[in-house]
């Protein structure tokens, strides 16, 4: 497993396909728009 990043800090480079069936990189999102990023480590997972 990771390290948790830091409050504050910057979120890594990552691409995540969403619910329109499309793909997204967090870098080109960021160009029109902020951005409020929540993980959910256990989210659908047992225990």
């Amino acid at each position: 497993m990771s390290e948790p990043l830091a409050i504050g800090s910057k979120a890594p480079a990552f691409t995540a396909p969403a619910s329109d069936d499309k793909t997204y990189t967090l870098a080109d999102v960021l160009k029109t728009t902020h951005v409020a990023l929540v993980f959910y480590p256990g989210n659908n997972t047992p225990g």
